[in-house]
């Protein structure tokens, strides 16, 4: 089980730094070449029209939706996550400051 978080979170960081790297290089080749700031062709998320986004990944349109309508199953586990995480923080730092009350 170690063994797989481990795999797993190397491998997150490494999709993490190759996305950066390719935005740096682009921005950089497009910095030399003169070309005037066009969108991002590796990854970018722009606001079309009132609520409509445009999402595109390597050049290729993923999807336009309302962002409302985007939330999935995984977007809704980290939200719980998130908040789990938040309130576990607060009630410890309650806890620690019960502590120096008088």
């Amino acid at each position: 089980m170690s063994v797989t978080v481990r795999l797993t979170g190397l491998l997150v960081v490494l999709l993490i730094g190759v996305v950066i790297g390719l935005q740096t290089a682009e921005r950089g080749i497009s910095k030399v070449s003169g070309i005037p700031e066009e969108a991002a062709q590796t990854f970018y998320i722009k606001k079309v029209e009132q609520g409509q986004m445009e999402i595109a990944v390597m050049g290729k349109q993923v999807q336009t939706a309302d962002p409302n309508k985007m939330v999935n199953y995984v977007s809704r586990m980290g939200l719980t996550l998130g908040g789990s995480i938040k309130d576990g923080a607060k009630t410890f730092v309650d806890w620690i400051g019960g502590f120096f009350e008088p």
